[in-house]
């Protein structure tokens, strides 16, 4: 049994009282520099005392431990006060994506069943004409004022902690700590309940896989809605004393390039699509600088990992999902072996069904979804295996190698023929001139959605040409019976979840 991620974090506020711990971060509008006229600042006492603060913000509006306290809005260091708030009180506390439409966080607000919400005031200007009948207290993110609901009088934030010591008052590990909403790349989003113990083992792994760094920086591109952002950052982050920079504009290349520049993190976790993105476009020596990149929500490309190793940056692969807290094993760079996610963290069992499916068993498995026993027992079976939907190997000491999903995503052709579409997309956007695809059967023959690498592209001419590109380079590779019937050329790009999954349930 691990120590509760509260404790832990409680012991590091004592042992950095003065020093730095949340930023909000924006750059000017030359991008060269940090904007400090815009978001909040906090040292680990100030913190600490702003959570004591909001604690009592809920006290005073008359909630109660176990209520559920919905979130919602951009990473800032008040949403992560928020949620630490939420955990101190005893309280569940519920993400919700600021980025989705107002009509689907109206939806999963009021489908979680919670009494308040914290949210952006700018987003509340679109949601509040949303039905929330629930809600009855909406709390500003910007400054804690009352939106909705009685508004208290209560100012604490001047006062001073004269011992300068924290201390959490929290339940058990194996409470309910947070309700999560999947992706959504299937489908119908789902939530999943979490637990604190579920945290906790998280904030361990990665405290003692990181390697140690005396540079105090790291920045969180990654939302905190997401369990990537909250227990592959957050939560361990602050745990280790890091001055945590909440990266709140808008998220292009050059941005987060800059961003690196300036800040110079120690390290960084992202996505593959984005690091491929930034090698591309940026090369990869300011990824080379870091002391570490954690990849992970998505499969790394062969070439693009070939292409890190090469360029001597300190690679770790982390493999997980929503419903084990983002994360099941890990490879740090020291053994780090090639397409390999790692092995298995502390107090998780992976395994493999005979089908191939990979199975996790362990105290970072979920809960259950909230309000779907069905859809539980589909996922976790009676002797406690979590079914991932991916396939994947074991190698003899213990590596997991992922080779993709499942049925879900299975095409089944008319003949019987099983095709796994990614295997065919891996092969077509490794041409340098396609940005992404998606594969799919329309009518019994595989078709082939690209997006061209270089935009605009709507002459008729260049549209035939990138079609017979792709076919002549990619059908001779494949069996004649997982060929390419035809390719569609779009210049709009492939809808994707925040993890930058594809939603391949809007093409079918």
């Amino acid at each position: 049994m691990v120590e509760h991620y509260l404790d832990r974090l409680a012991r590091t506020i004592n042992e950095n009282w003065d020093q730095p711990a949340l930023t909000d971060f924006y750059l000017t509008e030359d991008g060269l520099a940090q904007d400090t006229s815009r978001g909040n600042h906090y040292t680990y006492g100030e913190m600490y005392q702003e959570i004591l603060h909001v604690c009592d913000i809920f006290q005073s509006l008359g909630l109660q431990e176990g209520d559920h306290i919905a979130i919602c809005g951009a990473n800032s260091a008040h949403w992560a006060i928020a949620y630490l708030a939420i955990a101190s009180y005893q309280g569940v506390a519920v993400t919700i994506l600021h980025s989705q439409s107002p009509e689907d966080i109206a939806h999963q607000i009021d489908f979680s069943d919670a009494k308040a919400l914290f949210v952006d005031v700018d987003l509340w200007e679109d949601l509040k004409y949303q039905s929330l009948p629930q809600v009855e207290h909406v709390i500003s993110l910007d400054d804690w004022s009352v939106l909705r609901g009685v508004k208290p009088v209560i100012d604490n934030r001047k006062s001073i902690i004269e011992n300068r010591k924290a201390h959490f008052i929290h339940g058990e590990l194996d409470d309910l700590a947070m309700i999560c909403f999947t992706s959504g790349s299937t489908g119908k989003s789902k939530g999943v309940m979490l637990s604190h113990k579920c945290f906790s083992n998280h904030v361990y792994t990665y405290s003692n896989s990181y390697e140690k760094s005396p540079n105090r920086n790291y920045v969180i591109f990654l939302p905190l809605a997401h369990m990537a952002g909250f227990t592959c950052e957050f939560l361990p982050q602050l745990s280790l004393g890091k001055h945590i920079y909440m990266f709140g504009d808008f998220q292009s290349i050059h941005n987060i390039y800059t961003t690196l520049k300036i800040i110079k993190p120690y390290m960084l976790t992202e996505v593959p699509k984005v690091i491929g993105a930034l090698c591309e476009k940026k090369g990869c020596g300011v990824l080379s600088e870091l002391s570490q990149l954690l990849i992970g929500g998505s499969l790394i490309d062969p070439q693009l990992e070939k292409i890190l190793l090469d360029s001597n940056v300190r690679l770790i692969i982390g493999y997980g999902q929503t419903e084990v807290g983002a994360l099941s094993t890990l490879s740090p760079y020291r053994q780090h072996r090639y397409s390999s996610v790692g092995k298995r963290i502390l107090f998780t069992d992976v395994d493999i069904a005979p089908n191939g499916e990979i199975l996790v068993k362990g105290e970072n498995v979920m809960l259950g979804y909230y309000k779907d026993p069905e859809a539980t027992a589909r996922k976790i079976d009676a002797d406690g295996w979590l079914h991932t939907g991916d396939k994947g190997h074991l190698d003899e000491n213990g590596y997991l190698y992922v080779e993709g999903r499942l049925d879900q995503d299975m095409i089944v052709l008319p003949n019987g023929e099983n095709i796994h579409p990614e295997d065919i997309e891996r092969k077509i956007n490794a041409l340098p001139e396609v940005s992404e695809s998606i594969v799919l059967a329309r009518d019994g023959k595989l078709v082939a959605i690209a997006v061209p690498s270089s935009l605009p592209f709507r002459e008729e001419s260049e549209v035939g040409s990138l079609r017979r590109i792709i076919l002549r380079n990619v059908n001779p590779s494949l069996p004649l019976f997982s060929q390419l019937y035809d390719v569609e050329i779009t210049d709009t790009s492939l809808a994707r979840t925040e993890k930058q999954t594809l939603k391949r349930y809007l093409y079918k």
